[in-house]
């Protein structure tokens, strides 16, 4: 089943910055009313924003819809970001 989200297209639609709607969706990490974020085929994606909420959610599909004021997304890179932190840990 894992080998078979890995090849699903991941597909961003979003209608007036109101509604956003994501399919690809592998988990969903964590969420609440200012920030999503979700593990996806592409990697893991935040949602920043106010008054968001997951209006659907099916992770067999791998579809996830959020309704709110949607600010930014963004994904994300694990080994960037460990590496960033190194860095930072190394210099600070």
């Amino acid at each position: 089943m894992e080998n078979k989200k890995e090849n699903i297209n991941q597909d961003i639609k979003l209608y007036m910055r109101e509604k956003l709607d994501i399919s690809g969706v592998v988990d969903v990490m964590r969420f609440d009313d200012l920030c999503i974020v979700l593990q996806t085929v592409c990697g893991e994606l935040t949602i920043d924003g106010k008054n968001m909420k997951i209006s659907v959610l099916d992770t067999d599909r791998g579809v996830v819809s959020v309704d709110g004021e949607i600010d930014a997304m963004y994904y994300s890179d694990d080994t960037k970001k460990e590496k960033r932190s190194f860095w930072r840990k190394l210099f600070a």
